[in-house]
Order: structure tokens, then C-alpha cells, then sequence
């Protein structure tokens, strides 16, 4: 009864998560279920002490859902915080997580303010230093002065939100501070405090960190820090990029598969060594225990020692649950159990917190060690004489190899839809690459690694052991992803899919592999599975020669827009800022494209240089297949400049200027216009040169402008320009009346010009800009200006991602905006029905995809 115990009660936590949204469908489906069971009873497939389980354990799972999510919201952080920087009192309560030139640290949060005004608080801050010049370890308490948030990302149809991936993750409110002695220590736990010995661990994991910084680079060294200490700061993004690619990226994070790498070395070699003993010692050894069992038992220690010094992360920890479930079937003899010893664990993960079910690092994990359950279950029956395990002898190692291509077909296929959904990639080529990695990494890379850093712990010094061979060793297997990588075609990115066709997915993959029922049917779900996997790989848009769409990203504080045209062409204006740890064009602007089936961008507009337009251009250049690249001519010597250079190069494209009066394209009914800048002579044939293009307001006012008119619609982008621009415009003899307007400059009071606001006269405003934000961006007056002329306005710091629909033969538009697409609580009353009719629309529009 375990695994259909633990299947209702995460029946129960997925309706406990959307009862407050959709109360009297939750109960009704507490009802059907209840008349399901009751009917199964009647016909004797169930017992009414099976049927009562079932049902306890899914009413238990909602209510559990429920009662957590009550006990844990009761933060008062925000409601003390204020609006102004504060000082700020915490301990350490998690492992602090180091990056080149910052420090991650999450703190149980005691006190705000100091003297008379100081007030106890309760919640959880996750502090960002910027410039540290010391290092800290959990149960220290610290205090520093900073401006305390609410967690906040961006929204866009289909996109990742931090802010809510940090709520998930229990965080209230963020905060960050920037150079030395900005936290400081007021004290450090003392016995009995159980922070003393995770103080401990923290000292092991600095001394580890500080040696390999000192021993490895390149590459290298943040592959190591990633798999053997859980540091993924270090790793340059081209180098995860790779490892994607190849669908390896799960080498890069501890996770199960290393957990459970370790696990079978030290298990087989334990085993191995019993095995090996003088026959009078193997035979006192067997009268208390068998080889086995004890290979169990002395197995816990290496693998919870890798998980305390990989800082024992929650994914961590929730893969060494799953180990212990594995040793205790092996130790009970139930080893051919592994599915009711993955219930047990689940069980007991998302006993200790619910939340975990949405969380990808548990659903990938369990997955992937869940496949590997149900090919060795597969492969059992169908070769009763195969064996998962390696014997001794060379023939014995062919049947291996073959169990061993399948268990990374299962997986592949397992983990396929969730990888496609959360990452937008079809990682195909995993098929052949893990199968290289895997035991490169689980048998080579982990093990030095591992023993290189105990090694230092016992013996000391400043330098990581073996640091040649840590660094060859890990040079290879970057290589060798990197190679792979090079693959025509080994990165396939597809849409999201959605949420109803992973189900159907999952469903005819279950058919598919059973052992028993219908030839036919288990034939017609093959054959279904893959139809599926190749609508996925294709991505088809949808177009119909007749729709308009224009789509103003939220990317913070910055621009990004893309415009979709009736006969398919498209057009990205900006893409976003680019910073050391988020780049706009990678994790907003590209998921969104791929979203919507676009592969090939005709036009991309580089408005002005500076980083928070086009910051995310580069990677945007290198990743899509591009028509024609467009800029206003200036250069400027900054890094992020110098990285779209190399980029337009690498493509082997050039520039094209944008200047008055061009038209980029003439399409059907579609025209875009370049109404900014003036046309302007480059000097000795050489880039254009403005002797004011250094200063700010000189480069918001040469900032491309275009206009794009489409049958009945028209729209102005106005990038960031400042009143002299808006001035000449009002003059210029180019009409510049526009329904949707993009407001220029982020809503800056330098760029409100009430006369020209007359003279667009649009019926829509956009405004892009970043909560949060240090200009003060929107200017009230700016906002009173628009609304006093009727204009409705829209920002992407409330509203999100604000996109546009229009028909070319109607002069209708439909406005939208992702933070519509949030279901809200329901209350109790007459309008239950209707607000629950609306959350399940939204909801639907969410598993359906942009």
C-alpha cells in the first residue's frame, strides 16, 4: 500500500496548492474520487481498508498542503521594513554561496532598526555582498545597513519569476550592500548551539574553496567548486551552456546521480573487499552480518559526509533521503523494491516541506532515479538472467553496457518534457554524451575530487592535493562536453510544452513500457510518444497571415519589444541589460522567442549604446539565426559594447546604421520607419563620431526611433530620448500620431514633453521599467501628463509583460498583460463561481503557454 499511499497524498498537496484558487473543484474532485472508490469496492477491486487509505491519504495530503502553507507565512518582515534603508540583525542559517566579487547569504531574520526604534522581527532576508572583504559561516549573527524588498523578478508570458522561486524557497524579503566592511560580525554560536558543528562544516568547505582557487582555473576550477563543494558561482555560462547542450547539466550540481555515484563505489568496494577476506575472517564476519549489509551500513558515511560538505543544500539532502530509502531496502533484502523505497523517500521529502513538489531540482532528481527503478523492474523480467550490476569477468560486462544504454534512454525520455518546459532545450544528444560523462564524473572526477579535498582537511596546506590531476582530469571532461556541443544541431531549442500535453506524454509513456495488456495498445503509445517528442522538436508558429503582435518585455530596468508581423517576419527592438549573474537577452528575451516558435529574428534594432537596452543583445546575436542588425552608428569603449561587436563579427554581419527617413520594412500592409537619428557623415570612412556622444543625454537623444504602421495600427518606439529629441519630432514633417506609444525613457521627467504627448495622442502608453529601480522612474509628473490626456497607461514593473494583438483588416486591439494571467484567491460568496470560472481561465492560459 506504500506507492498508492504516497501517489494520493501528492495527489492531496497538488489540490491543497490550488484550493485557494479553486475551492469547490478541489471539493469535487474529493467527491468523484470518494464515488470512484466507492464504485471499485462494489466491484470487488478494492477493499474498504484500501479504499480508506487511498482517500486518507489524498484528504491528508490537501489539508497538510494547507496547514503548511499557513504555519509558514508568518513573516512580518515587509510589514517593519519600510522603504528606507534600515539596519538589519540575522544569523546565518544557511550555507553562504560564493561567486567572483560577491556573497550570497541567507538569514534567520531577529531585529530591524537600532536604539529606541529597534524591533523584533521574524522571517527569512537573503543578503547579496557585493565586494567582500571577509567570509562568514552559518550560526554567525551579523548586522549591516541596507534597504530591505519583497522578493521580485520579472513577468512574462511563460517566464521564470525569481521573486516567486525564492518565496518558494521560504525567502521574505532580499536586500543587497556593496563593498568592505559593509556586514559585520557580532557573534559566533557556541556549544550547545547546533550551529557549532554546520560552523564546522562551513570551516571545511572555506579551506576547500580558498585551495582550489589557489590550484585550479579556467574551466576547471568552476566545475570543481560546482560538484564537489555545491558552489555553482564560478562557473562561466558558456560552460553551462555546454554542458546543457549535451544534457549533462545535472553533472554540474550535486545532485542524485552523484550521491549515488559514491554510494556504488563505496558500496561494490566495501562488498568486494568481504568478499576478498581469509576465509576464516569472511566466516566470523558472516556469523553477525553479511557482506552486503554491512557494505550498506559503512556506505551512509561517505555519502552523508558529501552531502554535509557540499553544504547540505535542501536538492542535496533531498537526494541523500533517497540513498537512505536505497541502503534500507538493501539492508531489509527488499533491493529489488527500489520503486516503494523512492515512495518512502518522496514521502518523507515532501513531509518536511510540500513545497519541494514544484520545485525542478526534485522533480529532475526523482524522475531520473525513478527511471532508472523502472528499467531495472523492465529489464529484470525481460532478461531474468541480466543483472544491473557488473560481475566479475569480460563477458559480464557486455550485458551491463547494454543495461546501462538503456537506463540513459529512460531517463533521457523521463526527464525530456520537464527539461523542454523549464529549459526550452531538447537535449537529444544526452543519449550519447551521458553515457561518456557519467561514469567520467561519477568514477573519475568526483572520487579525486572527493579524496583531494578530505586529504587537505587531514593534512592542511594551501594548495589542493593532486591538483595536476583534479585539473587535468576536469580540462578532459570539459573538453569533451565542449566538443560534443560542436554537434550540427546538438542545440534544439523548442516551446515550452504544455502543461496537458506533458500529462498525455507521461501517460502513453506508461502505456508504452508496461509489460502486460494489449500489443496494440502498447504499439499505438510508442508510436503516440514519439508523434509527440517530434511536435515538440518542430515548435510550428502559428500564423495567420491577418494578426499583428507587439509584445513590451518586462526585462527590469531596461527596454526590450518584439514585434511579430502578419506574413511571419520579426523584429526584436533592444533585448535588456546583461550583468554578471542575469543576462536579460538569456533568460527573458530568448525563452520568450523560443515560446512563441521564432528561430529567426529578420530585424534587431540596437536602439542606443547603452548596457540596459542592449546589454542582452550579444548572446541574442550568437543564439538565433539574424537578418540584419541595426545600430545608430555610435561606439563606445565599454566592455558589454565590445561583446556585440564580437558577436556582429562572429556572425560575419556589419552594422547597418539606422538614420532618418529609412523604412527597415515594407511588408503587405506593415511599413517600419526610422524617424531618429539624423542622418550623419561617418569621418574618414569610419564609424560615426559625436563629440557629445559621451555624456548620457547625448546618447538617449541619438537613440533610434521607429515607427511601425500595419494596416489600421500604428506604433511608436521611442527608446530613451530626451526632450531636445522630442522637440524636433513635434517639428519634423513626419507624422508621428500613434495608438500604442512606448514612453521614452523609462517614464524620466527629462523626457516630458506635454506638447508632444498631445501630438502622438496615443490611445495606449507602455512604460518599461524595473521595480525597484534607484532613478525614481516613473516621474509622477510623467504619469499625471499621460493620464491627464486620457492615455491609458500600462508599466511592466506591476503589470509585467504587456503585449498587443490587432487584426489588419479591424482596428480592434486586445491589450494583455502576464500579470492578468495570476489566478487570485477566492472567498466564500456569491461571486465564488465567477471568480473561480476567471482563476481557471488564467490557469488554463498558463499550462497552454504563451
Amino acid at each position: 500500500m506504500l506507492l498508492p499511499l504516497a501517489i494520493a497524498f501528492l495527489a492531496g498537496l497538488v489540490l491543497g496548492s490550488y484550493l485557494p484558487y479553486l475551492p469547490s473543484v478541489a471539493l469535487l474532485i474529493l467527491a468523484l474520487t470518494a464515488a470512484v472508490l466507492t464504485r471499485l469496492e462494489y466491484l470487488g477491486r478494492m477493499t474498504v481498508r484500501q479504499s480508506t487509505v487511498v482517500y486518507g491519504a489524498l484528504s491528508a495530503g490537501l489539508i497538510y498542503w494547507t496547514v503548511f502553507s499557513w504555519a509558514t507565512s508568518g513573516s512580518n518582515l515587509m510589514d517593519r521594513a519600510g522603504s528606507n534603508p534600515i539596519k538589519c540583525m540575522g544569523v546565518i542559517v544557511e550555507p553562504v554561496q560564493r561567486a567572483p566579487g560577491r556573497t550570497v547569504m541567507a538569514l534567520s531574520m531577529v531585529q530591524l532598526g537600532e536604539g529606541h526604534a529597534a524591533v523584533p522581527v521574524r522571517g527569512k532576508l537573503r543578503l547579496t555582498w557585493r565586494e567582500p572583504d571577509r567570509t562568514f559561516r552559518q550560526g554567525d549573527q551579523v548586522a549591516f545597513l541596507a534597504r530591505v524588498r519583497a522578493p521580485s523578478g520579472t513577468m512574462n508570458p511563460g517566464g521564470f519569476d525569481f521573486g516567486a522561486y525564492l518565496n518558494r524557497h521560504g525567502i521574505d524579503a532580499v536586500a543587497s550592500v556593496s563593498g568592505p566592511g559593509q556586514v559585520t560580525l557580532l557573534s559566533s554560536a557556541t556549544l550547545p548551539s547546533r550551529w557549532v558543528f554546520w560552523g564546522a562544516i562551513d570551516e571545511w568547505r572555506a579551506r576547500i574553496h580558498q585551495a582550489a582557487v589557489s590550484t585550479l582555473d579556467g574551466p576547471a576550477l568552476g566545475i570543481y567548486l560546482g560538484i564537489i563543494l555545491g558552489e555553482p558561482g564560478y562557473l562561466a555560462p558558456e560552460v553551462r551552456d555546454a554542458f546543457m547542450t549535451t544534457g549533462t547539466i545535472h553533472i554540474l550540481s550535486i545532485s542524485g546521480s552523484h550521491l549515488g555515484l559514491i554510494a556504488l563505489l563505496s558500496f561494490f568496494l566495501v562488498k568486494w573487499t568481504c568478499l576478498h577476506l581469509p576465509a576464516t575472517w569472511l566466516q566470523t564476519l558472516s556469523r553477525r552480518t553479511t557482506p552486503t549489509r554491512l557494505a550498506a551500513l559503512i556506505t551512509i558515511a561517505p555519502v552523508t559526509f558529501y552531502a554535509l560538505l557540499a553544504g547540505a543544500e535542501v536538492a542535496t539532502v533531498r537526494s541523500l533521503v533517497m540513498i537512505y530509502f536505497f541502503l534500507l531496502a538493501v539492508w531489509l533484502g527488499r533491493e529489488g523494491k527500489l520503486v516503494l523505497s523512492l515512495a518512502g523517500a518522496a514521502l518523507v521529502i515532501l513531509v518536511h516541506d510540500p513545497r519541494a513538489l514544484y520545485d525542478i531540482s526534485f522533480q529532475l532528481s526523482y524522475l531520473s532515479v525513478l527511471a532508472i527503478a523502472l528499467v531495472a523492474h523492465w529489464r529484470s523480467h525481460s532478461d531474468p538472467d541480466g543483472s544491473l550490476v557488473p560481475n566479475s569477468g569480460t563477458r559480464r560486462f557486455l550485458p551491463w553496457i547494454r543495461d546501462y544504454i538503456w537506463i540513459s534512454v529512460g531517463i533521457t525520455l523521463t526527464t525530456l518534457p520537464l527539461v523542454a518546459y523549464h529549459f526550452n532545450q531538447m537535449a537529444w544528444l544526452g543519449l550519447g554524451a551521458n553515457p561518456i560523462v557519467v561514469p567520467l564524473a561519477g568514477f573519475a572526477v568526483v572520487p579525486v575530487g572527493l579524496g583531494s579535498a578530505i586529504w587537505l582537511l587531514l593534512t592542511g596546506g594551501d594548495t589542493l592535493p593532486a591538483g595536476p590531476v583534479n585539473q587535468f582530469l576536469l580540462d578532459l571532461m570539459a573538453g569533451a562536453v565542449r566538443q560534443m556541443a560542436r554537434f550540427p544541431g546538438a542545440e534544439w531549442h523548442v516551446a515550452s510544452p504544455a502543461i496537458p500535453a506533458i500529462a498525455g506524454f507521461y501517460g502513453m509513456l506508461y502505456a508504452a513500457s508496461r509489460l502486460t495488456g494489449s500489443a496494440r495498445v502498447r504499439w499505438g503509445c510508442t508510436f503516440g510518444t514519439l508523434a509527440v517528442i517530434g511536435w515538440w522538436a518542430w515548435s510550428p508558429r502559428g500564423l495567420d497571415n491577418e494578426t499583428l503582435r507587439v509584445t513590451f518585455l518586462d526585462v527590469g530596468q531596461g527596454d526590450a519589444c518584439v514585434v511579430e508581423l502578419p506574413d511571419g517576419q520579426t523584429i526584436l527592438l533592444d533585448a535588456g541589460a546583461s550583468y554578471d549573474t542575469l543576462d536579460m537577452g538569456r533568460v527573458v528575451v530568448g525563452p520568450y522567442l523560443w515560446d512563441r516558435g521564432i528561430r529567426r529574428l529578420d530585424h534587431v534594432i540596437g536602439t542606443h549604446p547603452q548596457l540596459d537596452h542592449v546589454g542582452g543583445l550579444p548572446w541574442i546575436l550568437r543564439t538565433f539565426e539574424i537578418g540584419r542588425y541595426w545600430g545608430n552608428g555610435i561606439e563606445r569603449d565599454e566592455e558589454f559594447f565590445r561583446r556585440i561587436r564580437n558577436a556582429v563579427h562572429e556572425r560575419n554581419m556589419t552594422e547597418s546604421r539606422a538614420e532618418e527617413g529609412q523604412l527597415i520594412i515594407s511588408s503587405g500592409p506593415c511599413r517600419l520607419h526610422v524617424l531618429n537619428p539624423l542622418a550623419m557623415k561617418p569621418l574618414s570612412g569610419g564609424p560615426v563620431a559625436n563629440l557629445n556622444a559621451k555624456s548620457g543625454t547625448a546618447l538617449n537623444n541619438l537613440s533610434v526611433v521607429t515607427k511601425l504602421d500595419c494596416g489600421p495600427h500604428s506604433f511608436l518606439f521611442t527608446a530613451d530620448i530626451e526632450t531636445a529629441t522630442l522637440s524636433r519630432l513635434s517639428d519634423a514633417k513626419h507624422p508621428i500620431e500613434a495608438h500604442v506609444l512606448k514612453v521614452p525613457h523609462h517614464g524620466a521627467r527629462s523626457s516630458l514633453d506635454i506638447g508632444w504627448i498631445g501630438r502622438v495622442h496615443p490611445d495606449v502608453a507602455v512604460i518599461s521599467v524595473g521595480r525597484h529601480n534607484s532613478y525614481g522612474h516613473p516621474s509622477a509628473a510623467v504619469l499625471n501628463a499621460y493620464q491627464k490626456d486620457g492615455v491609458k497607461l500600462f508599466r511592466t514593473d506591476r503589470h509585467g509583460a504587456v503585449w498587443v494583438t490587432a487584426k489588419v483588416s479591424s482596428p480592434h486591439l486586445e491589450i494583455h498583460v502576464a500579470r492578468e494571467d495570476l489566478p487570485r484567491p477566492v472567498h466564500v460568496g456569491p461571486s465564488l463561481v465567477t471568480a473561480e470560472r476567471q482563476n481557471l481561465a488564467k490557469l488554463w492560459s498558463q499550462w497552454m503557454g504563451p
